[in-house]
């Protein structure tokens, strides 16, 4: 009679956690869903932003209009050049600091498109049979969390 109680209980403390499980599960997807949009949204305002005209004048020069997104990618290729200059607020020199590591990987990232990592690599040239037994896995690994 006692190991059918501690059972009982056992079961009921299980389906509890279980229940647990997809709630947090449940709450993941919601959150992942919300930064997806975000995400959207933010590259929707962004791109509409891009295209907005601005004037430029540069010292001797007549202003011209440009887009914002042409002002961007000018500023990023002074800095990736290294022609980028400012002046220091604190002591007031100008500066012109080195070619910006970062701002060169964007461009060629940008231009000539991002390598991938190796285990992407891995998942894509994998053989049908790891696949199916990949898909197996997954499939049994739900049936025991159902139970």
């Amino acid at each position: 009679m006692k190991v059918c109680a501690v059972q009982l209980i056992l079961n009921i403390i299980g389906g509890h956690v279980q229940q647990l499980m997809k709630n947090k599960d449940l709450k993941r997807e919601k959150e992942a869903g919300n930064k997806q949009r975000a995400g959207r949204l933010l590259s929707t305002f962004l791109r509409t932003i891009a295209q907005e005209k601005i004037n430029i004048a540069a010292e001797g020069e007549a202003p011209r209009m440009i887009t914002k997104a042409r002002s961007l990618a000018d500023q990023i290729w002074h800095r990736a050049l290294g022609t980028y200059v400012y002046i220091d607020p604190f002591t007031e020199v100008l500066k012109q600091p080195p070619p910006d590591k970062q701002m060169i990987e964007l461009i060629f990232d940008r231009c000539e498109g991002k390598v991938g990592t190796h285990e992407e690599e891995k998942k894509k040239d994998a053989s049908v049979p790891d696949k199916v037994s990949e898909a197996n896995k997954d499939r049994l690994n739900k049936l025991a969390q159902k139970k």
